[in-house]
């Protein structure tokens, strides 16, 4: 029994050792947008596109100052908003299923997705974030500068650990 829990602390070690490596590079995948359309034959015809660090730097960078309610101090947050990495898939109907690494999930209406709402943020204070710092993608909302968002719709649409939108159109 012992050595079986050795292996598999080993195996967890090197797993997260493998993901922090993976989303050090500027060029490895760390969002995947998937295009499914409702159908209810059952054939499968999805798109997907893959994104790196990189892609999402070559849209426009939108940052705000904001308190969280898992941060200790206001944070400065850089990265695309949401808006933005639709408009730029040419998405502009449908449901957004936001998925993390460990599988967390959070369903927005394409509708309710404006500019200076959600922000796919990259960067915490001028820094790449970490898995252990809810990166390397978070989802967040300037609650200080508009209180509509103070609300649990908002705090449960603020996914750390991005790393896949399904689209459903």
């Amino acid at each position: 029994m012992k050595s079986v829990s050795v292996i598999f602390l080993f195996c967890a070690v090197v797993s997260v050792m493998v993901a922090r490596q993976a989303y050090a590079d500027d060029s490895s995948v760390i969002l995947s947008i998937i295009m499914t359309p409702q159908n209810t034959t059952g054939l499968k015809d999805d798109s997907q596109v893959d994104m790196t660090l990189s892609d999402l730097q070559t849209l426009p960078v939108a940052s705000f100052e904001t308190t969280t309610l898992w941060t200790p101090d206001k944070q400065v947050f850089s990265g695309v908003w949401l808006a933005t990495l639709l408009q730029h898939h040419g998405i502009t109907s449908g449901t957004l299923e936001l998925a993390a690494i460990n599988d967390y999930r959070v369903t927005i209406p394409v509708q309710d997705i404006r500019t200076g709402g959600a922000l796919v943020s990259y960067e915490r204070n001028g820094e790449a974030m970490s898995l252990r710092q809810k990166g390397p993608l978070w989802v967040v909302y300037d609650w200080d500068s508009n209180p509509n968002f103070r609300n649990e719709t908002y705090y449960s649409r603020s996914i750390w650990q991005l790393d896949r939108i399904i689209v459903t159109r």
